[in-house]
This record gives C-alpha cells, sequence and structure tokens, in this order.
C-alpha cells in the first residue's frame, strides 16, 4: 500500500500551490520548488544541512534538503526513506556494517562508518530506497552541495 501511495505521489503534477477541502492534500508547482531550493541554498552558508517540510501527516512526511556537508553514517529502526535528487550530486552508501553505533532519539543508530556498504554517485532524477533498519550514508563533496527530496515513511514527523 505504502508503495502504490508513493508511485502515485511521484506521477502527481506539481502544477500550483492547490486549495482542496480534502485534508493532508498537498500540490506544489515546480515554480514553488523552484524558489524554495533557492532559498535553502541562500540559507545554507557553512551549515551541514537546511531543509524545509513540504509535509507532515501520520505515518509519512516530506521534506526538500539541501546538505553542504557529510552527515554521520545512520540506520533508521523504524522507517524508510526515499531519497530523490534535485540539484547537485553526492555518494550514497547503503547496506555493510554500521561502524560504533549509538542508539539516539527517534528510534535511531548513528555511527562513524559503514564498513563494506555499496557505493553510488547519486543525482537530479534519481530514486534511492533506505529500507528500514539499513545503514546508510550520504557523502557530500564540499564544493558541490546536493539537493533532494526526503520520503519518510512509518515516522514520527519533525517540527
Amino acid at each position: 500500500m505504502r508503495v502504490l501511495l508513493f508511485l502515485a505521489f511521484l506521477m502527481m503534477p506539481f502544477y500550483s500551490f492547490g486549495q482542496s477541502s480534502v485534508p493532508g492534500f498537498i500540490l506544489r508547482d515546480a515554480g514553488s520548488i523552484e524558489a524554495a531550493a533557492d532559498r535553502l541554498e541562500a540559507e545554507l552558508g557553512d551549515k551541514a544541512m537546511v531543509f524545509e517540510i513540504i509535509g507532515n501527516h501520520p505515518g509519512h512526511s516530506m521534506y526538500l534538503v539541501l546538505r553542504g556537508k557529510s552527515g554521520t553514517s545512520e540506520i533508521h529502526l523504524t522507517e524508510s526513506d526515499y531519497y530523490i535528487g534535485v540539484r547537485g550530486n553526492a555518494t550514497f552508501v547503503i547496506g555493510g556494517e554500521l561502524v560504533d553505533g549509538q542508539e539516539l532519539e527517534r528510534k535511531q543508530v548513528r555511527g562513524t562508518d559503514i564498513k563494506g556498504g555499496e557505493r553510488s554517485i547519486v543525482g537530479p532524477g534519481d530514486i534511492v530506497h533506505v529500507p528500514v533498519n539499513t545503514p546508510h550514508h550520504l557523502i557530500i563533496n564540499p564544493v558541490e552541495p546536493y539537493m533532494y527530496l526526503l520520503i519518510k515513511l512509518d515516522e514520527e514527523p519533525l517540527n
């Protein structure tokens, strides 16, 4: 069911901010996403990451994220992620074994590295699915920020 909802979302055109009587319905046009992307690029500076909440809903959330620096390696114990590349390129590491994992709030484990993971270069239009309980790490080239839409399934929304 979640996969069908996700695929339906991907096929939905982003024509405009839609006003609707349907609770939770969001329709964003490409221009509004580009404007948000430009705002995030202006805000990034020397920060590791900035983001804009696209929608928080029961069981799933969506964010526009811009990373200027690599984060930590991590595992989500109860949620899966979809990454959809918007601007720039990065190296995505998935699988393998999390090194020096520490359990944190929000049912996450963060580590210092991933041993034996698969590496892929990701960019605009690429889609990555991270299953529950799977080590992953996004490595950012310091001279090229990476922007992506992040869809989190079965998560506690960020505020």
